[in-house]
């Protein structure tokens, strides 16, 4: 099973390692969406180098949603990837899949498109095209997850394990235009401290704005310390830990737990119980693993 994670820092890359990552994500301001730690493409040279020489695989995020008149610098940062000798890149937008085959690097590519692979036939179609690995939906459950894996090959599967989960993406800058509406003269863009909150449920939403819209995530942090395990035992090859909100110690602590668990070096109840007190602001639930979202509300 591998572990991936955001990248963070180039002096970052050594602790992710020894706290248990195999592979690290790097997410451009501009050609990424939802990235924890912005990495500029001129840097990523020097962070695919330091990946090599500690071990760990470099992946990009390239997940916008492109539009017409970013085309010709998509496929100049797609030709600077398979020169780069990128390891994978995320994508969720179909012109990167085209032009990775036109680039012959189709292979590196790791579908993710968030809410929409819910079944193996899904799986099995974006595999044809020949692309590295596919991620699955995070509002699936776990008896689903472990049926796609069981039909499909799991080192080419992806789930998402620890964090929030982005419930929601608009192209609309929609806290702007409330602001507006409300008369109220406030500088939002590119904050991480901004949530939603129901009047009848007691979860905290982190909603944040930038140049590609809104972006609204689960009220909620995923953990799977209890599931880990039948996730290893039903082949799924790939984790993810994602750490938009936090930083990098919280992401090695939360590699550390998993790869103990794993190892037989700790009992996962008791894990989470410690977890738990020690991250009570953190809203920490076993997200959609035992409940269909269409039960939820």
């Amino acid at each position: 099973m591998k572990f991936i994670t955001d990248a963070y820092d180039l002096h970052h890359l050594k602790e992710l390692k020894e706290a248990g990552a195999d592979a690290v994500v790097l997410a451009d301001p501009f050609y990424s969406a939802r990235g924890a730690a912005p990495v500029k493409t001129e840097d990523f040279p020097l962070y695919k180098k330091e990946c090599s020489a500690v071990g760990l695989e470099c992946f990009a995020l390239v997940n916008r949603l492109f539009t017409e008149d970013e085309l010709d610098g998509l496929w100049e940062h797609l030709r600077f990837l398979k020169n780069l000798d990128i390891d994978g890149i995320y994508f969720g937008d179909e012109a990167v899949l085209r032009f990775a085959q036109q680039l012959g690097m189709e292979d590196r590519l790791r579908y993710q498109p968030d809410t929409l692979i819910t079944n193996a036939m899904d799986v099995r179609f974006y595999l044809q095209e020949r692309i590295q690995s596919v991620v699955l939906s995070g509002e699936i459950t776990l008896a689903e997850i472990c049926f796609i894996a069981s039909q499909c090959r799991g080192d080419q599967l992806e789930t998402v394990i620890h964090g929030r989960l982005n419930m929601m993406h608009s192209k609309r800058h929609l806290i702007s235009s409330y602001l507006k509406f409300i008369h109220r003269d406030v500088d939002i863009r590119n904050k991480r401290t901004l949530y939603m909150m129901e009047e009848t449920r007691d979860e905290h939403m982190p909603i944040m704005e930038d140049d590609l819209g809104t972006h609204a995530f689960s009220g909620f942090t995923l953990v799977s310390f209890l599931e880990i395990r039948q996730l290893a035992k039903a082949g799924i090859g790939n984790v993810r830990i994602h750490g938009i909100f936090h930083d990098v110690d919280y992401v090695k602590e939360a590699l550390g737990c998993y790869r103990r668990i794993l190892d037989g070096a700790v009992d996962a109840e008791q894990m989470l119980r410690d977890y738990e007190q020690n991250h009570m602001d953190d809203h920490i639930t076993n997200g959609f693993y035992y409940k269909k979202t269409s039960m939820v509300k």
